[in-house]
This record gives structure tokens, C-alpha cells and sequence, in this order.
């Protein structure tokens, strides 16, 4: 299953109350044609992240997203409230079903990655004790979510059978910095990572060694750091690089910008999608264009790695 999880997007853990959903799956739909399919991943983050800030926005008011999970059509599986949450998706079911919107309108046809996503979400909640039935909104209201497509496909169980086995789980990197670095003006400084949390698959091929995800394989990623030292105001960038095992070749990733604060600068880095060649291992590095040298104190990565 290829997963994003909440910390992927920014978010803190949800706010909604707690609730011990065992009863199966209920499939949502947005109501209005979304055309994510032709766009790349990144749209869908983008329609998760406004998905949840209408919800929270003045005209619903809700603790979080209504909904514990999305499928979207590239096959991710993305978090909203996620597990042992109460829900604001289909009254009468909110703290017994779990809900799952495939982000897509009434004249739209689920992908058959965003098919199989549901299937590996239903297989993964069993797992977890949830029975495997599959409902649609409009099962517990009158409303026309899921929207015919959508509600057809739950009504002759095609959700409802064994996800294909071409993605499993992906593997859990979490890592984080034992000691400071020191952060000179004007250079990239790579990050390493000295204290090891969980990394069942040795990405983090050694205590306090820079790489955290080996290739080949699909990945998300997110860094957190700390720096200290830095004037407000200063400008900083951070990027992954990807980098051949011999040193031959880097290819640096996307770009994120910041400014140093008053006080102590506090950097998030996200990457919600992203490849690796075979060969290649992935660095975190920060950059600052002030006049004095920079400490990073403190930071942790963490990825989801699924091998290809």
C-alpha cells in the first residue's frame, strides 16, 4: 500500500475525538468532478490539503477533514483522521465505519490504482480487526454520494476482493541527529543522522551515516530541523540530492525555501512522491546565505519506501 501519512502533508495529529470503528469501509466521492487522473500527484495533495481546510474553514467548522482516509488515482492511500477517530463523513456510522473518498466527481471512472488502493486499505483495516464489509454513503443517508460509478462498484463487491500483490507495505525509515552540525554561510551541508528509530530494511546503512533511503524504489519524505545562530531574516534553502554509491553523480531535488525567525529557525521539509535509480542513496541537506556560521541542534527524517 502505498501510504501518506498525515505528518507527510504538515499536520499535526487530529483533533477529532477517539472512536473504535470495526464495522467496514463506507466509499465517498467529492460530488463534483476533480479530473485529478490527468494531473500529476501533486494535484492530489494539493485536493487533500484545501479538502481539509474547507472542512475546518467557517462553513463547516469540523476538527479536522471529514473523512479517515482518501484513494487517489495514482493508487496512494492518503491519511485524513486516520485510525480510532471519529469521523464527519456519514452520520449514523461516524464512530463505527471508517470512510474512505476516492476525490472524484459523478462523471468520473476510479482509475484502476485508485481501485486496488481501496482494496489494499480494506485489506490493511482487517488486519487491524475491522470487518471487511463495504458500504456507500448514501447506505446510511439520502444523499447521491458515492455517486452511481462508485456505488455500483459496491454493490457487485468489486472493492470488496483481494487487492493485486504488486505493492505490499511500504518499509519505515525513521531517524534523527544525536549531535549539532555546524551550518557555515554559503554551503550545502548534509545532515547526518546519528540516532536510528526504525529501519527494519538498513536504508540507514550506518549509525550517524547521511543516507536514509537506498534505491531503486518510489519514496515521500519528510525533515524536521532545528538551527540555531542564524540572524532574523536570513534566507535558507533545503533540497534531498540523490547520490550515486560511487560519488560519481548527485541529482539534487526540489528546493524549499525559508527565513531564519527570531530566536531559534524551525525548517520542515516535505516530499510527497518522489523516484530513486538504482544505485543511489538519499541525502538531506540546508543551506543558509547569511554572514555567520549556523548550528543545526536538532531534527529528525522520516520515509516511506517502496522498493521497485
Amino acid at each position: 500500500m502505498r501510504f501518506q501519512s498525515r505528518s507527510a502533508f504538515g499536520w499535526p495529529a487530529s483533533a477529532a475525538g477517539r472512536a473504535n470503528p470495526t464495522k467496514g469501509l463506507v466509499i465517498h466521492y467529492d460530488g463534483s468532478n476533480q479530473g485529478l487522473a490527468r494531473k500529476a500527484h501533486s494535484a492530489c495533495v494539493s485536493y487533500w490539503k484545501s479538502t481539509r481546510s474547507f472542512h475546518m474553514g467557517a462553513s463547516r467548522g469540523w476538527a479536522d477533514i471529514g473523512y479517515s482516509f482518501g484513494a487517489c488515482p495514482h493508487g496512494y492511500v492518503m491519511e485524513g483522521r486516520g485510525l480510532g477517530r471519529v469521523q464527519a463523513a456519514q452520520p449514523g456510522g461516524n464512530s463505527t465505519w471508517y470512510s474512505v473518498t476516492l476525490m472524484s466527481g459523478p462523471g468520473e471512472d476510479p482509475t484502476p490504482e485508485q481501485i486496488n488502493a481501496v482494496r489494499e486499505l480494506r485489506a490493511w483495516l482487517m488486519g487491524k480487526g475491522v470487518a471487511g464489509a463495504v458500504r456507500g454513503h448514501r447506505d446510511f443517508i439520502s444523499t447521491s454520494c458515492p455517486g452511481d460509478k462508485l456505488y455500483k462498484l459496491v454493490k457487485d463487491g468489486t472493492f470488496a476482493k483481494a487487492p493485486s500483490e504488486e505493492d505490499d507495505m511500504p518499509e519505515y525509515v525513521s531517524v534523527g541527529i544525536d549531535e549539532p552540525i555546524d551550518l557555515p554561510p554559503g554551503q550545502w551541508v548534509t545532515v547526518a543522522w546519528g540516532k536510528e528509530y526504525s529501519d527494519r530494511d538498513h536504508h540507514h546503512w550506518n549509525e550517524g551515516g547521511t543516507t536514509f533511503v537506498v534505491g531503486p524504489a518510489r519514496y515521500g519524505c519528510t525533515a524536521n530541523v532545528r538551527i540555531d545562530g542564524l540572524a532574523p531574516g536570513t534566507e535558507l534553502q533545503a533540497r534531498v540530492i540523490e547520490v550515486a554509491e560511487d560519488g560519481s553523480k548527485t541529482e539534487p531535488g526540489p528546493i524549499a525555501e525559508y527565513t531564519a525567525s527570531q530566536g531559534a529557525t524551525f525548517l520542515h521539509y516535505n516530499l510527497a512522491a518522489d523516484t530513486v535509480n538504482s544505485k543511489f542513496r538519499v541525502r538531506f541537506q540546508v543551506i543558509h546565505y547569511g554572514t555567520e556560521t549556523g548550528r543545526i541542534t536538532s531534527g529528525s527524517a522520516k520515509a516511506f519506501v517502496w522498493p521497485t
